[in-house]
């Protein structure tokens, strides 16, 4: 039986062997092709991972950049309101204390005048007892 089964190989190889010859190279062949493209495909993806990776850390440097910029400024703005207020304040102040000031002397001198025209009531008042 094996003799058999060695004749007919022999005579399938003699019949088909210059295709299938063919065939596995084609199929070589197209197992070549479809690496290359796959290599080539793998690169372009690589390389547009890393485009897109770049341009994320750029655009995150910007923006932390920016956010940075704007806290500062945002603080540089308060500090000029707290300022401005704290000097607002002082002056109200001031003038609320000048305005106590310039009170109290006007009533210390009404109390003067008082005394005064008290004393000389009194002397009146003593000259007419005389």
């Amino acid at each position: 039986m094996s003799e058999k089964s060695n004749s007919v190989d022999q005579i399938r190889d003699i019949l088909f062997g210059e295709q299938t010859k063919k065939i596995e190279k084609k199929f070589s062949q197209l197992e070549k092709d479809i690496a290359a493209q796959f290599n080539s495909i793998k690169k372009q993806l690589d390389a547009m991972n890393t485009h897109i990776t770049n341009n994320i850390n750029t655009v995150e440097k910007n923006h932390d950049s920016s956010m940075n910029q704007l806290v500062q400024d945002h603080e540089k703005h308060l500090n000029a309101v707290e300022k401005s207020l704290a000097n607002k304040i002082i002056d109200t102040e001031a003038s609320i204390l000048n305005e106590l000031q310039n009170q109290v002397e006007d009533i210390n001198s009404r109390i003067t005048q008082k005394r005064d025209l008290a004393k000389l009531l009194k002397q009146l008042a003593d000259q007419v007892s005389e």
